[in-house]
């Protein structure tokens, strides 16, 4: 959803009163202009939410996930204005972020050369692997009785990763436990997202992807 289409959704669907809280974690992924795109950009509208609605707009981000590094659990939120930031810090433990991550952090962020290359390369590495897998899936249904080759691929261009409906949650689950097996683990929709037929895959080196899409263009049933 474009930040535009996200303002509507607010304004039409938030009762007086209520509470946004929107997950931008993967919006730097976007490009070099991604705070363009991010609702921390639209202060006008953020505060015309609160004046005149009561509708306060919270803006979360980790920044652990962008420099492959989830691990050390670091993030942000902006609040619609300073007083609701102490009441959240009212309720904020003093170690909630280890000494590791901030130092890691203030670091990465200067780093231009991978932001310019995770930019430049990721969006080109997604749409390799959904035509790569779509394929896949045309060539399992000529091998295997029964088997449905329209895989549905879901999210936007830039993104880390690939949701896939793969049709079928039996298929899923052969799908979750080849890649296991290749040592390229994917993560089952099932689990968590009640999305049985479904299999999410993130974007990655060509060579690594490799692994996983002979894995499943081998798969047994």
């Amino acid at each position: 959803m474009d930040i535009e289409s996200l303002k509507r959704w607010i304004a039409t669907n938030v009762e007086d009163n209520g509470v946004v809280v929107i997950d931008e974690s993967m919006q730097p992924w976007h490009s070099a202009n991604w705070r363009a795109e991010s609702m921390t950009s639209q202060h006008a509208f953020v505060a015309d939410q609160l004046r005149s609605r009561n509708v306060r707009v919270y803006i979360i981000h980790s920044w652990t996930k962008m420099w492959c590094c989830t691990g050390l659990r670091i993030g942000s939120i902006v609040t619609p204005t300073a007083d609701h930031t102490q009441q959240l810090k009212k309720h904020q433990v003093p170690w909630s972020v280890n000494c590791l991550a901030l130092p890691f952090v203030s670091a990465v962020v200067r780093d231009d050369a991978f932001l310019a290359k995770t930019w430049a390369c990721t969006t080109q590495w997604r749409a390799d692997q959904v035509r790569d897998l779509t394929q896949v899936a045309k060539d399992l249904a000529k091998r295997i009785p029964g088997f449905n080759g329209d895989w549905h691929f879901l999210g936007q261009p830039f993104l880390s990763w690939v949701w896939i409906d793969v049709r079928d949650a039996a298929v899923a689950d052969a799908l979750v436990e080849a890649a296991r097996v290749a040592g390229t683990p994917v993560r089952a929709g099932k689990h968590g997202y009640k999305r049985p037929t479904h299999v999410r895959i993130k974007v990655g080196l060509p060579e690594k992807f490799a692994v996983l899409r002979e894995a499943w263009r081998n798969l047994k049933l």
